[in-house]
């Protein structure tokens, strides 16, 4: 049988006719399932709190409007693969979902407009049954009263102006409940969850968004690449590229997952040495996921012969060009150079797949970018034994060389929330130093309610981030601290070389 998740449903009729105990014991079970424990009293006294407000405003509501009693409420609905996130009630009314989030603080928190924008953000996104519908996110601050306010898309209501809100939909044929429980929702999961589920064999959630952004046809076109050099007996390259939250790095590790024992050995290297930790901490395993540096200075500079056919390296844009690698490790050859090299050590067969990302030189060494690439191969004795791939953007970086145009390797579309589909532009144009075009963006970004904040006061950030995500346990935030800023120890963060060589990034 499986689990329920949700606390309690029904239609406004059966809320209303239902004893409060019930509902409150449907609650704690459910809240017992979740996380294995009892309820907090005070999470007891916030739930009988809300049904009695919501109790007392559907009554007021049925005589105004006899047709409300056919809606449905749900109480404390778990949002699958969101570590226990739950809105407090969500209503299905005529061509609408109302979520109500209930705050017993007299005053109002920023964080908590952002939470409830959240919860109805994400339902409308991801919630197969909620697509096509309005979606109203209702803040309730129950000590206070005659409270009726707009903050970003947000409704504040007092909990005596919720019977004439209600009061202002218009009648007609609410979503079925059982229709709507039985929807689907599938965000696309963090890297980290996501490379997790590949490793243990499970499907990833399959989302319009997902599906529309060509990851899966990336990977597929990968393996034909790389079947392609294995019975020609050939060396490829191959070039995926993509906007920031495009899912290069899912396309990178699905490719490296499907290919690993199929007549070939597979890797995945990153320059991204906190990366590297997290996924092997994650993954409990160090044979996928190696240190690009690491890895090229064990190849790259000594006579042995990596065991893998298939090397997969994320940030390509980013390999260090001669001068760098020339003053950091003494080596008069780039990254791209030494990474070329180590494939033509390989017996019979490789296949190289760097994964990029638009506009993301961010390091001194790394100007290069894309053409760093071209010019390893081309003087190379035995170019012809190179079949090269990539999307057409790049093709003019490539003159003289014969270059397979492959459309699906240009991942166009983020996977992110299309809340955050301008941050990268907007990152972009402020890093340039064009701050009237990142100002026009950020007016993009704050019209979508994507969350961007400004403060110099470190407690009030930390508040904040604990209020959004707060019972939350599976969250993860934090702080990134430039080790050039002098200011970070004058508030208790120890940026210095030894503190941030320490600092383990998989805990």
């Amino acid at each position: 049988m499986d689990r329920v998740t949700h606390g309690w449903s029904g239609s406004i009729k059966q809320f209303l006719e239902s004893p409060s105990s019930l509902i409150e014991a449907s609650l704690e079970a459910h809240n017992f399932g979740l996380f294995n424990h009892g309820t907090s009293q005070s999470q007891i006294e916030a739930w009988i709190e809300e049904i009695e407000l919501l109790r007392r405003s559907f009554r007021d509501l049925a005589i105004v409007n006899p047709e409300s009693i056919k809606w449905s409420v749900i109480f404390e609905y778990e949002l699958p693969l969101e570590g226990g996130r739950r809105p407090d009630a969500i209503i299905l009314a005529p061509n609408q979902l109302v979520v109500l989030e209930f705050k017993q603080d007299p005053g109002l928190q920023r964080s908590q407009i952002d939470q409830v924008n959240a919860y109805a953000r994400d339902l409308s996104e991801y919630h197969s049954r909620t697509h096509g519908l309005k979606v109203v996110p209702i803040l309730v601050p129950t000590k206070l009263t005659d409270i009726e306010i707009i903050k970003d898309d947000v409704q504040i209501l007092s909990p005596d102006r919720i019977p004439i809100f209600f009061s202002k939909i218009e009648n007609g044929n609410p979503m079925n409940l059982e229709d709507w429980l039985e929807g689907d929702y599938a965000p696309l999961p963090t890297l980290i969850a996501a490379a997790k589920m590949i490793f243990n064999h499970q499907d990833l959630p399959s989302i319009k968004r997902a599906k529309s952004a060509g990851v899966q046809d990336a990977v597929d076109t990968l393996r034909l690449v790389a079947n392609k050099s294995r019975i020609e007996g050939k060396r490829s390259l191959a070039f995926v590229s993509g906007v920031p939250g495009a899912g290069k790095t899912l396309v990178g590790l699905q490719f490296v997952y499907a290919e690993s024992g199929i007549e070939s050995q597979a890797i995945f290297l990153s320059g991204n040495a906190p990366l590297v930790e997290v996924l092997r901490d994650a993954l409990q395993n160090k044979t996928f996921v190696r240190d690009l540096h690491a890895f090229i200075k064990s190849y790259g500079t000594t006579s042995k012969i990596p065991i893998q056919n298939i090397i997969v390296f994320d940030e390509a844009q980013r390999a260090w060009d001669s001068n760098h690698m020339m003053n950091k490790k003494g080596i008069p050859l780039s990254e791209p150079e030494l990474l070329v090299n180590i494939a033509e050590k390989i017996p019979n067969w490789s296949t190289l797949v760097g994964l990029i990302g638009h506009g993301q030189e961010i390091n001194t060494g790394e100007e290069a970018g894309v053409p760093g690439w071209y010019l390893a191969l081309r003087d190379k004795p035995g170019i012809e034994d190179w079949h090269i791939y990539m999307p057409p953007r790049y093709c003019k970086d490539f003159p003289n060389l014969t270059v397979h145009e492959i459309p699906e390797f240009d991942l166009t579309i983020t996977l992110r929330s299309k809340q955050a589909e301008f941050l990268h532009e907007w990152v972009h144009e402020l890093l340039d130093g064009r701050l009237n075009k990142a100002a026009e963006i950020a007016d993009k970004i704050r019209y979508q309610n994507f969350p961007i904040f400004v403060t110099r006061d470190l407690d009030l950030a930390k508040n904040y981030l604990l209020g959004m995500y707060s019972g939350q346990k599976e969250k993860r935030f934090g702080l990134l601290a430039s080790s050039k800023d002098n200011f970070l120890p004058q508030v208790g963060i120890n940026n210095g070389f030894q503190e941030t060589k320490l600092t383990k990034y998989s805990r």
